[in-house]
């Protein structure tokens, strides 16, 4: 049986190991200067070297022949070690020596000496899966170790491990290593294994690894049992069934460049040639959180270090120079409602195409026509064909047809010059309210119903305006994305500060008693206030009455 890779090419000493730089250099310089604690403890995700670096260690301390913190390799030491054969090199898999009783049996042992070391090591992996009992036993333990005994303690779920121990190690949290790491790996690997792979090949592997090294050998060793010495990303995508991630910052770019024809041809193409677009969409969720973040700062790149080469992270510093953070976080969010669509649909790509067409406001003003039918009184909207214009004289008593008109897309347009940031005071927002309800028709004539309609500031925090409204209706429809923005565009350059909107109704604000908003239209009794029901109904709607 050939020997693994991971297992082949594991790093003998401080010198080889790729990545983790701040944990070598620390016990490097803690070996040079004679200063070697007696219990560690290394905390980070799978696959990350903590096994690895606690073996070296093992082995640095106990070398006779040390440069430079570098062991020798070829002491009587060094030998027993890397042959297996030393006796004071315990390992224990704590996984599978849960109990007390195992941690009591280290306990009668651990005064003894040293056959042929000087130090007596214990790696305990995974000590988080040690019962109470277990734990208060190891406690006792490393209060007082004997000198020629050191512990390293190895955990991926570092909030199991009870304070106490925590408190008693020297603590190493290991990171997920960079893509770059692995890769510099890998190529090591591919040449001693004399395989030819391309550059996308292995940033494949090292993107599927998730930051583990470990993982990353198991996948490149996996390519390699069923390929042949010369490797194509073609042949890797298949084997891995992931999706270059080139497509993911292809079709994000366009989504962001309000490029709607691009994005969905390659989403089709996509699907044509067999990618499982539910994965695929998980890829792109993830690449379009990545810009979010670099929008916001680009020391952010530090939380996806492990996903993206340097190269791919100057490309996309550059997609999101160009992009507004309300266009990245709206397409977030149509994305991830479509992720969830994807399973569901008869058309797999249909949720996506839809997302890609609001993301990219690619969609043209619509028309819907709907019918007014009274009857005792009540008033009932339903959506109707629009018949052909009807001849003069032939209106009905029961039936009033509305036709609804284009509506204007609310788009929010920057003003120039940029608004300053400061904080508003309420005063100068509802001194300024009915110039607000004047400019916004010049805008959406929608919005200036929706905010004459007993809408009013009740609270300013900051630069964070909080209206009030009746209705959950009116609530839902100024909170929309593209209004919202209308409206903080037109009252901020107004007030001459950039402004925020904060939307609740009435009965949220605690509001029970509204008086009637003089600067929406008058309206007088019972017969009257139907029709200003109605009149307000159509103007939110952009609608006409079309007389049959």
């Amino acid at each position: 049986m050939s020997e693994t890779l991971y297992r082949k090419y594991r790093p003998k000493n401080f010198s080889e190991i790729i990545g983790q730089h701040h944990i070598v250099q620390t016990l490097s310089n803690a070996v040079k200067n004679n200063r070697i604690g007696q219990a560690y403890l290394f905390t980070g995700p799978r696959g990350t070297g903590k096994t690895s670096i606690a073996r070296i260690l093992a082995k640095t301390v106990n070398c006779t022949d040390l440069k430079d913190a570098v062991t020798c390799e070829n002491c009587r030491n060094c030998q027993l070690i890397n042959d297996n054969r030393s006796l004071d090199i315990i390992e224990i898999d704590a996984a599978s020596n849960t109990g007390v009783d195992n941690i009591r049996e280290l306990r009668e042992t651990i005064g003894l000496p040293p056959t042929a070391l000087k130090y007596k090591v214990y790696i305990i992996d995974e000590v988080h899966m040690l019962s109470t009992g277990a734990f208060n036993a190891l406690l006792k333990t490393l209060e007082e170790p004997p000198a020629h005994v050191i512990f390293i303690l190895a955990t991926t779920e570092i909030h199991k491990v009870p304070a106490t121990i925590i408190s008693r190690c020297q603590r190493f949290d290991f990171t997920r290593l960079p893509i770059e790491n692995i890769i510099e790996k890998l190529s090591l690997i591919a040449a001693a294994e004399k395989i030819a792979i391309d550059k996308d090949s292995l940033e494949m592997i090292a993107i599927a690894a998730e930051g583990g090294m470990r993982d990353a050998e198991s996948l490149f060793g996996q390519v390699i049992a069923l390929e042949d010495k010369n490797i194509t990303a073609k042949e890797v995508e298949e084997i891995l069934g992931t999706t270059d991630r080139k497509f993911s910052a292809e079709i994000a770019g366009m989504i962001l460049g309000k490029d709607a024809t691009g994005a969905i041809g390659q989403i089709n193409g996509l699907l044509d040639n067999g990618y499982d677009l539910q994965i695929f969409t998980k890829a792109l969720i993830n690449y379009v959180r990545q810009l979010m973040l670099l929008k916001i700062n680009p020391e952010l790149k530090s939380h996806f270090a492990y996903e993206a080469t340097q190269e791919q992270l100057e490309k996309m510093l550059q997609q999101v120079e160009k992009a507004e953070l309300a266009d990245i976080i709206l397409a977030l969010n149509l994305l991830l409602e479509a992720q969830n669509k994807i399973a569901a649909s008869m058309l797999p790509q249909l949720p996506l195409e839809i997302a890609i067409i609001r993301a990219t406001h690619a969609f043209p003003a619509t028309s819907t026509d709907y019918t007014i039918q009274e009857t005792g009184g009540k008033i009932d909207l339903k959506t109707v064909p629009a018949p052909p214009t009807a001849a003069a004289g032939t209106a009905t008593h029961n039936t009033v047809q509305i036709v609804s008109a284009r509506t204007e897309e609310p788009v929010a347009k920057d003003p120039e010059p940029a608004l300053p940031e400061g904080d508003v005071d309420l005063y100068s927002v509802r001194n300024n309210w009915k110039k607000l309800l004047v400019e916004i028709k010049n805008h959406n004539h929608s919005l200036a119903a929706l905010l004459s309609s007993n809408c009013q500031a009740i609270e300013v925090s900051g630069n964070e305006i909080t209206l009030a409204t009746p209705y959950d209706f009116y609530k839902e429809k100024l909170t929309d994305h593209a209004n919202k923005l209308t409206v903080e565009a037109v009252f901020g350059k107004i007030l001459g500060l950039k402004i925020r909107l904060k939307i609740v109704t009435h009965k949220e604000a605690g509001i029970v008693d509204v008086p009637k908003n003089t600067d929406s239209q008058p309206t007088t009794d019972e017969p009257g206030e139907q029709n200003s029901l109605l009149d307000s109904a159509m103007e939110i709607m952009g609608a006409k009455v079309v007389e049959e």
